[in-house]
């Protein structure tokens, strides 16, 4: 086991990076509205090349994590704490690019086009996401458990003003090219707060009694797990000594509630592509969606019992029951997305709803894959990279879309119903990727 002054060192240094990385991202996100406002390109452009230095800094440390887990034979607490980093790091990572992305609309002289109203709201959202972002470093940096509540109150301030944005860019009269860019910076400070809050959630997690708790046990049962022949982490030795004592379930309950979830979230996902296609009865795949968002909450309910019920589970607790969550999500959002949709059967649609409706059905293809490698324990690196690929393209399908429902050939009531439709659809395929996300630390933590 690693020397506890050396781990109490390597501990000071990640969260030193971690807390650096939290200000560099807070000091983006102010410094890319400014810079926006002031139509300041100077400043815009130091913005968007820091992005590349968040970036390597972002990947040196997810680096020295893995070394350190792969290399030091690690109690539980450091093994927690670890994969906690892992799960932060790339949320920090996505939101300096969002950053980026609101200075990068400095370059399209946005500041000189947009009204008084519009103006206002910019700064207002930045103001509330900044202070969110300042918040959740502090959590960070004292280990405090009480940031989440406030955040989810301030995001969905910024959620408010970033619908009545997008209202403000739909007036009668609105240039269509800046309607788009004004929908996109909406959308960009939206996902701040979002991972402002998910991050603090981690916060709030990572500073929660330790979960894992060293079991007294006989001499000659710790040689005789010492003597394993491989090296094991305080988690992999309470799992194997739990296991010598037949107290660890044989039964796959949770896998079976898993890949059940999931093909649900399948069949939901084709039903809504024959909705967004308009192809055939559209009732009949409106009832589907209907049907499957029912069934995903009661398995979602059949979960979170099971998991209250069981004394010992398979994984974490906190990450069985965010497994869950997250897969309940993404089929929400399809419903959400459906709802919406189910109003606009007749209007004219742009070729960017069908691509990621698509999209959404192969992600959750791939998110069935990826569950059953909990089991299987092989090609989750595989199913983990087309998932971040698939969401990539989404995203620019999404500012596709945007762009296109903006260029003045839709009326201003369509636009509201299928930005609303884009805005769900790609929730969904974020949603996917937070499957991803979980099932990667606990692939890791189980390594």
């Amino acid at each position: 086991m690693a020397a506890r002054g050396d781990q109490k060192e390597f501990r000071r240094r990640v969260d030193d990076a971690v807390a650096v990385l939290f200000a560099l991202v807070t000091e983006a996100i102010s410094g890319g509205t400014s810079a926006l406002l002031d139509h300041d390109t100077e400043r815009a452009q130091a913005i968007i090349d820091g992005d590349k230095g968040i970036d390597d800094r972002c990947d040196e440390l997810i680096g020295v994590v893995k070394e350190r887990l792969s290399s030091a034979v690690l109690d539980a607490e450091e093994l927690e704490y670890l994969v906690a980093v892992l799960q932060i790091v790339p949320e920090l990572e996505r939101s300096a690019d969002l950053a980026e992305h609101v200075a990068s609309q400095t370059l399209e002289n946005l500041s000189e086009v947009i009204t008084a109203r519009s103006r206002g709201l910019i700064q207002s959202m930045s103001d509330v996401a900044v202070q969110m972002w300042q918040s959740a470093g502090t959590a960070f940096r004292r280990g405090s458990r009480d940031a989440a509540p406030a955040l989810r109150e301030a995001d969905d301030e910024i959620d408010d003003m970033a619908s009545r944005l997008v209202i403000e860019a739909t007036r009668e009269g609105a240039d269509p090219q800046v309607a788009a860019q004004l929908a996109l910076l909406a959308r960009f400070y939206e996902r701040l707060g979002d991972h402002a809050v998910n991050l603090a959630a981690r916060v709030d997690q990572m500073a929660a009694p330790r979960r894992l708790v060293r079991l007294s046990r006989p001499e000659r049962e710790r040689r005789d797990s010492e003597s394993l022949p491989e090296k094991r982490g305080g988690v992999r030795r309470v799992m194997h000594r739990l296991s010598r004592l037949r107290v660890v379930p044989h039964d796959d309950a949770f896998f079976v509630l898993f890949r059940s979830a999931a093909e649900n979230a399948i069949e939901c996902a084709g039903a809504l592509g024959r909705l967004a296609a308009a192809n055939g009865d559209a009732a009949g795949a409106l009832e589907t969606v209907t049907e499957c968002e029912r069934r995903g909450d009661e398995l979602t309910v059949e979960l979170l019992r099971r998991l209250d019920a069981s004394f010992v589970t398979p994984y974490d607790r906190e990450d069985i029951h965010a497994l869950t969550e997250e897969i309940d999500d993404v089929v929400d959002d399809m419903f959400e997305a459906a709802s919406v949709l189910q109003f606009a059967l007749h209007d004219q649609r742009p070729p960017e709803l069908l691509e990621i409706a698509e999209l959404v059905v192969t992600m959750c293809d791939e998110m069935l894959a990826l569950i059953e490698c909990l089991e299987t324990k092989n090609g989750a690196r595989l199913r983990l990279e087309r998932i971040e690929g698939l969401e990539r393209q989404a995203d620019a399908a999404y500012r596709r879309g945007l762009a296109r429902l903006f260029d003045g050939d839709y009326e201003p009531l369509e636009v509201i119903k299928l930005k609303d439709v884009l805005q769900s659809l790609e929730g969904s395929c974020n949603a996917v990727e937070d499957v991803s996300d979980v099932v990667e630390s606990i692939l890791v933590k189980n390594s």
